[in-house]
């Protein structure tokens, strides 16, 4: 008897030894030994998720760039757990004056009194707004439950409150002047209730971005007559705020393979784009999504069209793009929206675009929001790029919702990875740019050099700018490109789209990507992921002679790399010997290679314009 115990307590200590060899914090391993995740990568049988839906009546007032709002949101508990409180995330609090916890140089004037609250009722009882029950802190409130809300039931809220964007307030949205607003950040909004954490109570510090409980919104946004709205999801009431003759063109647009001017140039400024009432409600719904916002302005062209991104469904997604009528580059950018869709759709990462429409608002900024981008305009070069960069977004973290207040290179990366392979199709050849090597610039920056860190460390520990963006960026960006060549593009895709689609709308953890990766590809990876992903590490190799018929590489900085050795003979032949990254798993961090005719090689050289190298100095024997 006491054998079977001790044998039922150390077998799942050995199996979970069996499925992976890195640390899984104990946070994590609690939720493996639940069942809600599983050592496959694929969501566990025990998986849940909460479910928060959404009716919002905006209205905002360009004015006074003050925005005034209501909801009404029914929260279902999915947990098995009872829930004595809930936790609201407060984002536009970053502006808010007593909260100095952010990374950004924020100048004090722009501060004011955050979200201000005018009412909340809980399941139709009004709650006194200097409750107890009501605690602000950082970008995060909390409403302490009298009457907890227990496992497979709902509760309702009601909320009206104000928010104002005041001029050069533009931490990723807000006020541009000239009539431009992005409206993010803004609204009351449930925090994200996992199996990791229980609440998300990360403050929004300006670097950490996203993480939304999947929603359905239905939203009524009011703003002055002349003012045109472009919003997360579909537009229900064209008829209601559109003239007849460019609610043509609304409907002409979604027809596949046409591109519609719906507002062009030299009819920005005219009255009759939309119907003459003094106020106009602009009708939005969405279903299935992390977040909601807008773009709303009285200055801009309009330009869209309806692409099939679902060959095999016909699947239709209708694409706008609103922007300042001198921009020299936007007129473009609606047949590169429909390019940059179709590859994402079909190449990589070659899952079909998930939603139903696709916006891009040309504010002042770079940045992804739910069916949405918040664009600037550079050079055509910058316009690819970051339309690129942010369309990405709408994989990661708009349809697989990671969780980038605590591993932004989980989306950041894919972001950053995607563009390496279609930017050079869109510039002219006379005038080349390497995305590639722009990269490798940008990680050079800080590599190796002891402000650089692991990319698992949580990004609220990454107060500075410098490691943020090399562990969210530049480093997960060369992860992923050199497990690409690893394994070719075959497998990687296999796995990576088994992946996106394992947890589409889901929560998935740095190791629901790993286990997936490697269930997938079929080979483990965690030697790769050790490597990468916890250990310190930067990107250099070197050689030397162990004698005169053994060549040395030493791995320098420790980092797994693909190695190109290329060997000079004195009558001008050469040989090209590679090993590709799997040799460091067990190799001590030195190589030897045996040498052939020694005494007939001129030059010995390391390396590749691809593979990173801090100290390429030492890549070179001359004889």
């Amino acid at each position: 008897m006491i054998n079977r115990i001790l044998i039922l307590i150390i077998l799942p200590v050995f199996l979970q030894a069996q499925t992976s060899e890195l640390f899984i914090p104990v946070n994590m391993a609690k939720a493996f030994k639940a069942g809600s995740r599983s050592f496959s990568g694929a969501p566990g049988e025990g998986y849940w998720q909460n479910k928060p839906s959404y009716k919002m009546n905006l209205d905002f007032n360009p004015q006074t760039s003050i925005l005034t709002g209501e909801e009404d949101v029914n929260y279902v508990n999915n947990s098995p757990d009872t829930l004595k409180q809930i936790v609201f995330t407060m984002l536009g609090d970053i502006y808010k004056k007593d909260n100095y916890n952010h990374d950004w140089n924020l100048p004090r004037n722009l501060t004011h009194d955050g979200i201000v609250l005018k009412n909340i009722e809980v399941d139709g009882i009004k709650w006194e707004l200097d409750s107890k029950n009501i605690r602000r802190s950082g970008t995060n409130m909390f409403l302490k439950l009298d009457k907890p809300l227990a496992p497979n039931s709902k509760m309702n809220f009601k909320i009206n409150w104000q928010y104002e964007f005041p001029l050069n307030a533009v931490i990723r949205a807000g006020n541009y002047g000239d009539s431009t607003f992005m409206i993010a950040y803004y609204y009351p909004k449930i925090a994200v209730y996992d199996d990791i954490d229980g609440w998300d109570k990360h403050n929004y510090t300006g670097f950490g971005e996203f993480y939304g409980e999947v929603a359905d919104y239905d939203v009524n946004i009011t703003v002055p007559g002349d003012f045109k709205v472009w919003a997360t999801g579909e537009l229900q009431n064209p008829d209601k705020v559109l003239s007849p003759e460019y609610l043509k063109r609304w409907n002409d647009a979604h027809i596949p393979g046409k591109t519609i001017n719906i507002i062009k140039k030299d009819e920005v400024e005219k009255r009759d784009v939309t119907l003459p009432d003094e106020k106009l409600t602009w009708h939005y719904k969405a279903k299935h999504v992390a977040d909601f916002s807008f773009g709303t302005s009285n200055r801009f062209r309009w330009d869209a069209k309806s692409i099939i991104v679902d060959n095999e469904t016909g699947r239709q997604t209708f694409l706008c793009t609103a922007y300042a009528r001198d921009r020299q580059f936007y007129p473009r950018v609606i047949d590169l929206l429909d390019t940059v869709l179709t590859n994402y759709s079909t190449h990589i990462p070659g899952v079909p675009y998930q939603y139903l429409s696709m916006k891009i608002f040309n504010g002042n900024a770079g940045m992804e929001f739910a069916m949405m981008c918040n664009d600037a305009e550079g050079d055509w070069r910058g316009t690819v790029g970051l339309t690129y960069h942010e369309v990405g977004h709408s994989y990661f973290p708009f349809t697989v919702i990671t969780n980038e207040r605590k591993y932004a290179w989980m989306d950041e990366g894919w972001a950053t990875f995607f563009p390496n392979f279609y930017i050079k199709d869109h510039l002219n050849k006379n005038n080349p740019f390497n995305y590639f090597q722009s990269r490798m610039k940008r990680y050079y920056s800080i590599a190796g050099k002891d402000i650089e860190v692991p990319e698992m460390i949580l990004v609220d520990l990454l107060r500075l700018r410098a490691p943020y963006r090399q562990a969210s960026y530049n480093k997960s960006f060369l992860a992923y490109y050199y497990l690409y060549d690893y394994l070719g593009e075959e497998k990687f895709l296999k796995a990576f789209r088994g992946y996106i689609k394992r947890w589409i709308g889901k929560h998935p953890i740095p190791y629901d990507f790993f286990f997936s990766m490697n269930d997938l590809s079929g080979e483990n990876l965690d030697w790769y992921w050790q490597n990468w992903f916890f250990d310190f590490g930067y990107g250099d190799l070197g050689l030397s002679l162990q004698n005169k018929n053994t060549l040395l590489v030493k791995n320098i900085g420790h980092l797994a790399l693909p190695v190109r050795i290329k060997i000079t003979y004195k009558d001008g032949h050469n040989i090209n010997i590679s090993y590709n990254m799997k040799i460091w798993k067990n190799a001590n961090n030195m190589l030897t290679v045996p040498l052939k005719n020694p005494e007939d090689i001129q030059k010995i050289e390391l390396g590749a314009d691809w593979i990173i190298d801090v100290d390429n100095s030492n890549n070179v024997l001359e004889f």
